[in-house]
């Protein structure tokens, strides 16, 4: 059975600080690397999670990619809670997703291309959810596309393997970084009352990667408090950004 465990964003970080200093553009500074039996670990930046964590409205049309793929719950504007994800691979083995278009990997079927806007991705591989209190789901997020790619290091040791988009995967030791501005990388809250709220995240949610051990959590939650739906926030139209 896959093991899902929900660590708060301020315990995870508990565990990384201290134990290996690593050079690199992310925020929690370090990060321990562990013997997994060359195997992956993924695991989510608390620090980066929490800290890129903010409400926006946006306008949608017709036309929108996130209309079409489900990401959000209609058109206009629509008030959005969007955070960094960033993909850690703390185990001593690369994360080998392989090419999306080789009818030959392993992972060939997991792999689903997005027409509109114009790339693949990973189903299943996330989920995202705004919780009450007690556990119950407010709202849910549709995050698709995953382009499983190095782009911050987060130990001394070990150099990229060169993971792309052409051919996925995360070397040990390196992250992937899901960036707030991205399309889809949010939760639609439109409508959702003023109140104290748990923000959800869990990766490779199907199991489709054997991670080993384990020792490092797919969840990471974190509190967040909503605001009257009729406040005003933050207005963000610039161009959508994509993963490929």
């Amino acid at each position: 059975m896959k093991r899902k465990i929900a660590y708060s964003a301020a315990v995870l970080l508990l565990l990384v600080v201290g134990v290996a200093w690593a050079q690199r553009t992310d925020v929690s500074r370090f990060f321990p690397i562990y013997d997994n039996g060359a195997k992956p670990d993924l695991t989510v930046d608390p620090k980066r999670f929490v800290s890129q964590m903010e409400i926006v409205d946006r306008l949608f049309d017709a036309t929108s990619c996130e209309i079409q793929e489900g990401s959000v719950g209609g058109t206009g504007y629509r008030r959005l809670l969007r955070f960094d994800t960033v993909l850690i691979n703390g185990g001593d083995g690369d994360l080998v997703v392989g090419s999306p278009t080789d009818p030959n990997n392993p992972y060939y079927s997991v792999f689903v291309f997005s027409p509109c806007h114009n790339h693949y991705h990973i189903s299943g591989f996330s989920n995202y959810q705004l919780l009450n209190l007690n556990h119950k789901v407010v709202a849910l997020g549709h995050k698709q596309a995953f382009c499983l790619e190095d782009l911050l290091k987060y130990s001394n040791d070990n150099k990229s393997n060169g993971y792309t988009c052409k051919f996925q995967g995360i070397t040990s030791g390196w992250a992937d970084w899901y960036f707030k501005q991205l399309s889809g990388q949010w939760i639609d809250i439109t409508g959702v009352p003023e109140g104290d709220y748990i923000v959800h995240v869990e990766i490779n949610a199907a199991g489709t990667f054997a991670e080993g051990k384990d020792k490092y959590p797919n969840v990471i939650e974190t509190t967040i408090h909503v605001p009257d739906p009729r406040n005003k926030v933050t207005v963000d139209n610039s161009p959508a950004l994509t993963d490929q």
